[in-house]
């Protein structure tokens, strides 16, 4: 199948919506085809799957690409909590005929997150790391057991970050524009191959 001439929506939050780029220079942007963001900076999992129906069913796309957690985890919500969620809006994807591509976020810049002002109103971030490489193994899990293919910016963002991983995020979690720039790149061999 030509995916470029497909539609595919991109839900989830700040991460997919661009939070901190200008306009055009997010990696959903760089998309070939007939897509549509979804991305909300703040989401949770709880709110995308509370909008799932209105953001992904009523808009009849091929394929949804599915990104998030890391919010849900930093605020002090459960995994268990993020993995119900993301469970729900898989199957509701399967169910409604949609091709559905589970999608592991960039890991952040621990130190960098940990200087931020308002990491300190952050509950969850003691114990994150672990937490989002726990989260990032049952997404792959699901994705393989499921004959889902996975966009997994977790394990490939690090291959292009030699120079310094902290060059690439603004604020410790959100890319800047060199980090999206990767971030196309990855998702374009992945998803437009």
């Amino acid at each position: 199948m030509n995916w470029s001439e497909q539609k595919t929506i991109f839900l989830g939050d700040s991460i997919t919506e661009g939070y901190g780029v200008s306009e055009g220079e997010c990696w959903v942007d760089a998309m070939p085809g007939n897509n549509r963001n979804r991305g909300i900076s703040g989401d949770t999992t709880a709110g995308m799957r509370r909008r799932f129906s209105a953001h992904v069913l009523r808009d009849t796309p091929d394929r949804v690409v599915i990104m998030g957690g890391i919010n849900d985890l930093s605020e002090g919500g459960t995994l268990e909590g993020v993995k119900d969620n993301l469970f729900y809006m898989y199957e509701q994807a399967r169910r409604n005929g949609i091709v559905l591509v589970p999608a592991v976020c960039v890991q952040p810049d621990f130190n960098e997150l940990l200087n931020n002002d308002w990491a300190a109103f952050l509950p969850g971030l003691q114990g994150l790391p672990e937490k989002l490489e726990e989260l990032a193994q049952w997404i792959r899990t699901y994705a393989r057991e499921n004959g889902c293919i996975c966009l997994d910016f977790a394990r490939k963002f690090p291959e292009y970050t030699c120079d310094g991983y902290c060059r690439y995020f603004s604020d410790g979690v959100h890319p800047n524009a060199r980090g999206h720039a990767i971030m196309a790149d990855i998702a374009r061999k992945v998803l437009y191959p």
